[in-house]
């Protein structure tokens, strides 16, 4: 694999059972060591290639997103468990930070430390980095249930999200050619602009699914947050880059029917612009988050 030459894979796992989602954005990769309460027991690895990338080459900040999501659950989960790999994460909430860009072509790494773990709520926080320069913080908090009873479901759920659903787009609604090179690979999105805000709408596919056949969480934010700097763009004329981002998760999706966001921009100045959107799938809710957007002029 030649874009994660420097580092060694030979000791890394991939999760199983198989997640569509982090198999279509990934490989992402993990080793566990030591005390699975201490600090660094989990090391995360996300080879990134030209497929993670934004507008200016840098990796997306979506694929940053799934990322910190996939180390979360695995941080948060392994401390709930005690290592013994009897528990299922299912994130809450997580906030994420986004401190530097990071570049396509060079492994993605992440790290972390439990902080509480209760009987049904695990508290993780740490760090994404790139040859040991820091790219994000994140925290979070998952649900922790046993992995026999997630399991139960699994066959039925996964069974239903492998069969490809004709989804229609609403009238109105304009096909995003020119999204980024990381929206594109997850699929076909559509924008509508209106005075009160911009809408996103992506039917969905098998491959958006996590391991137990529901809307993987990582893609669900990843959709939002070309949502949000899409609609900072129209909003402001200039060029966005998410510096925070913070995601509550309210009910599980399918990949049976179109889901859809409307972004709301309630603030913006010269430099930052503040967003917020619901996502929704049928009329149920999915997702709530907001996000802080760097503003800067376009370049020429």
């Amino acid at each position: 694999m030649p874009d994660s030459v420097a580092i060694d894979l030979g000791g890394y796992s991939v999760f199983t059972p198989p997640d569509p989602f982090e198999d279509h954005v990934g490989p992402f990769y993990y080793r566990l060591q030591g005390d699975p309460m201490a600090a660094g027991s989990v090391h995360c690895v996300l080879p990134t290639a030209e497929r993670h990338g934004n507008y200016v080459g840098g990796v997306h900040g979506g694929a940053i997103l799934a990322f910190a999501d996939y180390a979360l659950c695995l941080v948060a989960g392994r401390a709930a468990d005690g290592g013994t790999n009897t528990s299922f994460a299912l994130t809450v909430s997580i906030s994420v930070e986004f401190v530097d860009a990071g570049r396509t072509g060079i492994p993605l790494e992440a790290s972390g430390e439990q902080l509480q773990v209760t009987g049904r709520l695990a508290f993780a926080r740490g760090t994404i980095s790139q040859q040991g320069r820091t790219i994000a913080l994140w925290s979070g908090v998952v649900r922790h249930v046993p992995r026999a009873k997630a399991m139960e479901r699994r066959d039925s759920a996964a069974a239903k999200a492998a069969v490809t659903v004709a989804q229609s787009v609403p009238p109105g609604f304009e096909h995003e050619a020119k999204a980024s090179i990381y929206s594109r690979h997850l699929g076909p999105s559509y924008g509508r602009i209106a005075d009160d805000g911009f809408t996103l709408v992506q039917p969905t596919l098998p491959h958006m699914c996590n391991s137990g056949g529901a809307l993987h969480g990582g893609y669900m934010m990843s959709f939002a947050d070309s949502a949000v700097t899409r609609a900072a763009r129209l909003v402001s004329g200039m060029a966005p880059t998410t510096v925070a981002f913070a995601a509550e998760f309210l009910s599980g999706g399918t990949s049976q029917a179109p889901i859809s966001t409307r972004v709301e921009v309630p603030r913006h100045g010269k430099s930052l612009a503040f967003v917020r959107g619901i996502l929704e799938q049928e009329g149920r809710r999915l997702l709530s988050y907001s996000a802080t957007i760097k503003l800067r002029p376009v370049s020429r």
